[in-house]
């Protein structure tokens, strides 16, 4: 019995350090991991800003991204797209 608590615990234990150390910490992390999660990323940076807002919402409402990219999230990465040096 002691044994299977002991490796019960273990994977517990290794699970969370995976989840943990899987989790987007910067808004350019969070675009890459939530967008890449269905497609090769695009250059974006020189979209007008106005468009960023358009493609982040197609991705989540027409084509299915709202179950990887939550609401708060899109307005990250639109955030974090509108940032990025335009020419």
């Amino acid at each position: 019995m002691k044994v299977v608590l002991v490796v019960t615990g273990a994977l517990v234990l290794i699970a969370g350090v995976w989840l943990w150390t899987d989790i987007p910490r910067t808004p350019r992390q969070l675009y890459e991991s939530r967008c890449s999660a269905c497609h090769a990323l695009a250059d974006l940076s020189r979209r007008p800003s106005d468009e960023l807002v358009n493609i982040i919402e197609t991705m989540r409402h027409r084509n299915g991204a709202a179950s990887v990219i939550s609401e708060t999230e899109a307005e990250e990465i639109v955030a974090y797209l509108k940032s990025l040096k335009r020419n």
